[in-house]
């Protein structure tokens, strides 16, 4: 029998691409989802399965020789072919469903379907919304980041530095993705913020295919699942605006008249939505962090000019052929310590120091060596650092740059371009 046969009519179809659909959306949700702190999630048992099964996919339905990441992380290939996969179970357990229980009471199920898809959305702009407006996600730049050379950016983190030097853009941005979270938990107002969100994540893709992000295909599906909010309104949509009709949508809603289903129906709403509210803003209670462009950074953090450069006693002057000088040094919040050479090539190291003993430990992120250096803080402020590399003794003498008076970080606004010099 073939599969046309055992589906039946068009009706028959449209509920198998339906039920493919929920099962799709929940498989999906479940087993590749954004870590969360407090809600309960299942990637802990589910990964190793997904991940074998990914692999074998690669293997022998993708004929894949290379290694590949088949972690389920963003943007990975593990990702693409676990979406793949998910793919393939959801349409075959699909047809296995239709078949055991060909009749359901398809109002409940997509009221509940729509529901969790409702929160889930809800939970994931929360989540990534008060991360903009606590300026978690677009952070400032750091200081090395504002020494490159602009043609020597990456695309993604010239964006990302971009927007992160604008806290008002970046608040801004989030609280429409908190709105639009917000809008798709009530009833009445859960069209409008699918509408919302669906344009707030079209933008969110176009910005992560435009400069390369490694979000796309969680953007995707976010995206997808604010068309799925929007759909069973497309006939109502699209009556009001080409034909400027009201037709009601036909979409189910359980009335719950008995008071005991009206007082468990809200008890669990509410406690929902707290442990959303929880799950995303308990973070910023705890680190006390509501604004990330002033959150204290570590000792030495910032950027330093190099004033001198002595190497075996001799002092290195700072031209652009001693390209193993020092020109600038940078110290990222990450613990990081960041080599400018003269010809403006930067290499990271590991940093720790030790202010007891006065020393600082840098590990080189390629080769993994690591350099001890003595520190000294001068009276006028200055650093002075000693120690051996590749085998040559030296001394480099290091000031202190304001980094946060860059033009980039400036805090210019004007009406008219009358201000602007």
């Amino acid at each position: 029998m073939s599969i046309k046969s055992a589906l039946g009519n068009k009706s028959s179809i449209k509920q198998y691409t339906w039920r493919s659909t929920i099962l799709f959306v929940l498989l999906f949700t479940i087993s590749f989802s954004t870590p969360t702190n407090y809600i309960p999630t299942f990637r802990t048992y589910s990964d190793p399965f997904f991940e074998q099964l990914v692999l074998w996919t690669g293997h022998f339905i993708f004929n894949l020789q290379e290694p590949f990441i088949y972690q389920l992380t963003s943007d990975s290939t593990g990702a693409y072919l676990h979406t793949f996969n998910l793919l393939i179970i959801s349409v075959v357990i699909a047809y296995c469903w239709k078949q055991r229980q060909p009749k359901l009471n398809e109002a409940k199920l997509a009221y509940a379907f729509y529901t969790y898809v409702r929160y889930y959305l809800a939970l994931q702009l929360f989540l990534y919304g008060f991360n903009k407006v606590f300026k978690c996600q677009f952070f400032l730049p750091e200081p090395n980041t504002l020494y490159t050379f602009v043609g020597d950016t990456p695309k993604d983190l010239l964006f990302w530095s971009t927007m992160g030097s604008s806290y008002i853009y970046t608040f801004w941005g989030g609280a429409l993705e908190v709105l639009a979270a917000s809008l798709l938990l009530f009833r009445k107002t859960y069209l409008i913020g699918s509408l919302f969100a669906l344009g707030i994540l079209s933008n969110v893709l176009a910005i992560n295919i435009g400069f390369n992000i490694s979000v796309k295909l969680y953007a995707s599906f976010f995206l997808f699942l604010s068309f799925i909010l929007i759909l069973p309104y497309l006939p109502s949509l699209y009556a009001f605006f080409i034909h400027q009709k009201l037709v009601p949508p036909k979409i189910w809603w359980p009335a719950f008249e008995q008071h005991p289903k009206r007082l468990v129906y809200a008890t669990v709403k509410t406690l929902s939505i707290w442990l959303i509210l929880f799950e995303c803003l308990i973070p910023y209670f705890e680190a006390n962090n509501f604004n990330d462009d002033m959150q204290a950074r570590p000792l030495f953090h910032g950027a330093y000019e190099v004033n001198s450069f002595l190497e075996n006693d001799v002092p290195i002057p700072a031209l652009s052929n001693f390209t193993k000088r020092w020109k600038r040094v940078f110290v990222h919040r990450r613990n990081y310590f960041i080599v400018q050479t003269m010809d403006d090539k930067m290499q990271d190291y590991k940093f720790q120091y030790n202010p007891e003993e006065q020393l600082f430990y840098l590990t080189h992120t390629g080769t993994l060596v690591e350099y001890p250096f003595r520190y000294q803080v001068t009276n006028t402020g200055d650093l002075i650092l000693i120690g051996n590399q590749e085998g040559q003794s030296i001394e480099i003498r290091l000031k202190e740059l304001n980094w946060r008076k860059m033009p980039l970080l400036a805090p210019n606004f004007s009406w008219t371009i009358d201000a602007i010099q």
